[in-house]
């Protein structure tokens, strides 16, 4: 009786689990209609089929810190399909869904259907990813390369183990997938030299593929370095700009509770990792290194975690989103320790249902499905250009971090057709035309209590009034210089 009752909850368990991945993987393509973000805006700039590629390569890519690869992608399928906001997102949502199918055939061959199958429905209703999944942005790509090599890992490492060598399409996918990861996202990047970090060390302690584990992780960073040092000038010329800024624990914080989904959720998982921590490492005791769907995760997540600290020192990269390449190793955790809790207490296999039930709830509060337009770009230029009635517009790109030569670009989009409106980049040369009746106004995209000071203090500015503010984050307002006691 008790079995039946056990078999009764499991099979329950899987087909609630199997519904509501279902209903979530679907909901990728359920928002593609809405308008563009700031940082969506620069995709939009660098992949006009109007421009030849020739001049977004010398004039915007090999000018930003971001990696080029997406945009050259979304540059070639903006010449298939139109220039709009839902074609571009549907790029990047079949992206997301190719994770889905991704998963399921790329994990090792040695999982049963179980496991297998958790990883998938996690895969599909992870908040995180539909979110990002329509983002006109490098994140699908990079998430799918992550996935893919992550697992590739898992099937070289499983037959080193055994020491067989791995067969040389799985090295090839393993290296190809790494290096188009590594041109997506440097988050991405890193994931992928952790990830091959190791593979080399199981291949050493197994004497199996340590040679083609080395130098194919060799060449991959061989190819990757010319970025890394043209990103590097970049960040370090005196013109270089590093906008975010935010304290460390906060910003910590901001990362944990973006990627748990909550406070609450936060604390669930905390639980749910010692729990299955100590129970694993109880059951396992010296065998826990052969279990490397264990290790090359945990090891994927600290040491990128390291990582950025370090790097952070000098730059800051503590920024909530980019932890977004996290999700693939993250997600193989969770499905380990559910596996594992499962066997050793059968009813824990409603933690799966569970989990995925908090996902729809964290789903239905995006902030996507109430409002169609992501900033305020829109409405502002609606308001200089029909409101005030003005001409021109002068721009303040200093905290943009974009270069200079595709903002014009990016905001043009945003101008009411038929317009006569003109877009000019402030600078310290031209800041006096703002102080000029009748005046100019000023439009800040990236608009803050610090932003507006910095602004004050580079151009000699002061606002006549409170700035208007449109959306979350734009704000228009006109100015007066700085009286001379003031300074």
């Amino acid at each position: 009786m008790h079995k039946k009752f056990t078999n009764i909850i499991f099979y329950i368990s899987v087909i609630v689990s199997a519904v509501l991945a279902f209903y979530l993987f679907l909901q990728r393509f359920a928002n593609l209609s809405a308008g563009f973000s700031y940082d969506e805006l620069y995709s939009l700039a660098t992949a006009l089929p109007s421009l030849p590629l020739s001049r977004i390569w010398n004039e915007f890519l090999i000018k930003d810190v971001n990696l080029p690869l997406y945009n050259i992608l979304l540059y070639g399928w903006n010449h298939v399909f139109p220039l709009e906001p839902f074609y571009m997102r549907l790029f990047n949502t079949l992206a997301s869904a190719a994770a889905v199918p991704l998963v399921w055939f790329l994990a090792p061959k040695s999982w049963p259907q179980y496991p297998r199958f958790t990883l998938t429905a996690l895969t599909a209703g992870s908040f995180l990813l539909i979110a990002f999944g329509v983002n006109i942005r490098a994140y699908s790509f990079a998430l799918l390369a992550a996935f893919a090599f992550t697992l590739l890992a898992l099937r070289i490492i499983d037959a080193v183990m055994q020491r067989i060598y791995p067969p040389k399409s799985l090295w090839a996918g393993f290296f190809i997938t790494g290096f188009l990861g590594s041109y997506l996202h440097y988050f991405c990047s890193a994931v992928f030299f952790i990830a091959a970090l190791v593979v080399f060390l199981y291949a050493c302690a197994y004497k199996t593929g340590r040679k083609t584990a080395f130098w194919g992780t060799a060449a991959v960073f061989a190819l990757w370095l010319p970025w890394v040092i043209n990103t590097y000038q970049i960040m370090a010329s005196p013109h270089g700009s590093w906008w975010y800024v935010a304290p460390l624990a906060r910003s910590t914080w901001d990362t944990i509770t973006f990627l748990a989904g909550g406070a609450v959720m936060a604390g669930f998982w905390l639980v749910f990792f010692i729990v299955s921590g100590v129970s694993f490492v109880h059951e396992q005791k010296a065998g826990i290194f052969k279990c490397p769907a264990v290790i090359l995760p945990l090891a994927q997540i600290i040491l990128l975690v390291i990582t950025v600290l370090i790097l952070s020192l000098k730059y800051n990269l503590w920024l909530d989103r980019y932890f977004l390449l996290s999700v693939p190793p993250f997600l193989l955790l969770i499905t380990q320790c559910l596996t594992h809790l499962q066997k050793r207490h059968a009813i824990l296999v409603l933690l799966l249902p569970f989990i995925l039930t908090v996902w729809t709830n964290q789903y239905w509060k995006l902030d996507y499905l109430r409002n169609p337009e992501y900033t305020g770009l829109k409405e502002a230029f609606h308001f200089v250009s029909n409101t005030l009635k003005a001409q021109k517009v002068l721009v303040d790109s200093a905290k943009t971090g974009y270069p200079s030569d595709s903002f014009s670009l990016m905001l043009q989009y945003y101008i009411p057709k038929e317009s006569p409106l003109r877009i000019e980049i402030l600078t310290p040369q031209n800041a006096q035309q703002a102080f000029e009746e009748p005046k100019i106004p000023v439009l800040l995209p990236l608009c803050s209590q610090i932003h507006m000071i910095q602004a004050s203090l580079d151009y000699n500015m002061e606002e006549d009034h409170p700035p208007l503010i449109f959306g979350k984050d734009v704000c228009v307002f006109t100015v007066h210089p700085i009286p001379e006691k003031a300074k």
